[in-house]
């Protein structure tokens, strides 16, 4: 049982850290294509 709920916090944590790098990823990508949209 102590094993099930270890699981669950770090897997809700690895989630997070995943969900955080992707949003960060996104915005990036954004912030690239204004940049070179302003280039044209």
């Amino acid at each position: 049982m102590i094993g099930f709920i270890i699981g669950i916090m770090v897997g809700g944590c690895v989630g997070v850290v995943v969900m955080c790098l992707c949003r960060a990823a996104s915005d990036a990508d954004r912030q690239m294509e204004m940049e070179s949209e302003d280039e044209h």
